[in-house]
């Protein structure tokens, strides 16, 4: 009875650590997890939002930055859009690293669609028109100006905001990428 009721709670407490433990959180995933197609239809371009957080002293590459959006549907190719962006501020803040950490000062650079990215965007909603239901998967990647010499591993934030008054999402919360 009481080995009964020990495995219960491991079986309630362990998914509610481990996904404490991931990069994308929970609550992110299954945000999006619930985007239909006319919420992708209905975005506007000029209201995404993609904001990035680096321990201070490394430098982000907007340039080489994307904001990429892919939709599979059964029996249909793939649908890819690798969205450019454009810088709209840096500031500095300070992020929690979780409850073992101490926090770290950061910089942030907040990101809108480049024009070109918007367009990307706009010709992908039109391909959806053709297109009957399909799983949608938002992806972000970069590259580093100047990562720091002494950095052996970096901790990093990655937030989408799909429209004006909606919370940033956490894509990447305190991942951590490490360097050779």
């Amino acid at each position: 009875m009481f080995l009964a009721a020990v495995f219960r709670v491991l079986m309630l407490v362990c998914p509610l650590v481990l996904g404490a433990c991931a990069s994308i959180p929970l609550m992110t995933a299954m945000r999006l997890s619930t985007l239909q197609e006319k919420d992708v239809l209905q975005m506007d371009p000029a209201d995404l939002r993609v904001r990035v957080a680096l321990p201070r002293g490394n430098e982000l590459d907007v340039a080489q930055t994307r904001l990429t959006l892919r939709i599979e549907s059964d029996g249909q190719p793939t649908q890819r859009a690798d969205m450019t962006l454009r810088l709209l501020a840096r500031t500095d803040e300070v992020r929690s690293r979780g409850l073992f950490h101490a926090d770290l000062p950061v910089t942030v650079h907040e990101m809108a669609l480049a024009p070109g990215g918007a367009a990307q965007l706009r010709a992908l909603q039109k391909k959806m028109l053709a297109m009957r239901g399909g799983k949608f998967v938002f992806g972000y990647y970069t590259r580093f100006d100047t990562p720091r010499p002494d950095m052996k591993e970096m901790p990093f934030w990655v937030d989408l905001k799909l429209r004006p008054g909606d919370a940033h999402l956490p894509l990447f919360d305190a991942a951590t990428m490490k360097f050779k």
